[in-house]
């Protein structure tokens, strides 16, 4: 695996990353991806030198961070989380309010 510096922050972020939208589950295709599977994929892309995971609290509702976290449960040490955010849940602007400027 080839990684990348992230600047002068000391860290290298692998040139492959993870991507966990799908982990969060609901999707539109077909149903709630397997648990165990998700769980599965995200050691075997640790194992494979990937040490970059994106999740973010809109995948499921914070359900891809939950797989996440379990996921690298004794392994947090080898990986760079990436996450982003912008959606309000309990607003009266609705569940999918976004802003340019974050207010």
């Amino acid at each position: 695996m080839r990684y990348q510096r992230l600047g002068n922050t000391g860290m290298s972020a692998s040139v492959v990353g993870l991507g966990t939208w799908v982990t969060g589950g609901g999707t539109w295709w077909g149903g709630d991806p397997d648990h165990g599977e998700s769980v599965r994929t995200i050691h075997a892309a640790v194992d494979a030198g990937v040490n970059l995971i994106d999740t973010a609290p809109a995948y499921g509702f914070g359900r891809s961070e939950e797989v996440v976290g379990e996921a690298v449960k004794g392994r947090r040490d080898k990986v760079l989380l990436a996450t982003k955010c912008g959606l309000w849940w309990n607003d009266a602007r609705g569940s999918e309010f976004f802003t340019i400027d974050g207010k």
